[in-house]
């Protein structure tokens, strides 16, 4: 249990110590959120220099996925938007990041034969990178400096995280084994 009372033996205030990881999460969040959500945005409706929808597909039939690559586009887009709406505010923050995830998780699967280091359009160390600070807000949560502040998703973060975890896993395997 935290409590105001700094450790009698000397070690760090248990509130300050957990203000710190409130503040890094809300940091985590922001980045994670706003790069996804443009993404997202660049997939959709081709914003930032993006390709759009049909774009898109064209870009995921390069990448080997070989049916449904339009309505993939849609599903993908919208996922990274949402899902990083979702984390950048925190709400629903299981929702989002395993949401979040699910993308980067295939296209880690899809880009691992080109090697870790991006490079010509190969390479998916960016993506992991991604992935990684999804699962990591999968897992902790959203911290307190959210909306989810009085749910019970925010109360007990890993239990809901690794359902999260599981969504993620049998989407992207969805994904896999129908679109490739």
């Amino acid at each position: 249990m935290i409590s105001d009372v700094a450790d009698p033996g000397g070690g760090p205030d248990p509130v300050e110590t957990r203000g710190g990881i409130d503040l890094g999460l809300l940091v985590l969040r922001v980045v994670l959120g706003v790069t996804m959500g443009a993404h997202g945005l660049q997939h959709l409706f081709g914003a930032f220099g993006g390709p759009g929808v049909g774009g898109f597909a064209r870009v995921l039939g390069n990448l080997g996925y070989t049916s449904q690559t339009t309505l993939l586009s849609w599903i993908t887009g919208i996922s990274e938007v949402l899902g990083g709406a979702l984390v950048l505010v925190g709400l629903f923050t299981p929702i989002g990041a395993a949401a979040l995830l699910g993308v980067c998780a295939n296209i880690v699967y899809v880009k691992f034969s080109g090697g870790f280091f991006q490079k010509d359009g190969q390479g998916f160390e960016f993506e992991l990178l991604l992935g990684a600070a999804s699962l990591t807000v999968l897992l902790a949560g959203a911290g307190r400096i959210a909306l989810d502040v009085n749910t019970p998703w925010r109360k007990r973060p890993l239990s809901f995280g690794l359902i999260g975890l599981l969504i993620a896993a049998a989407a992207s395997v969805v994904v896999i084994v129908l679109c490739r």
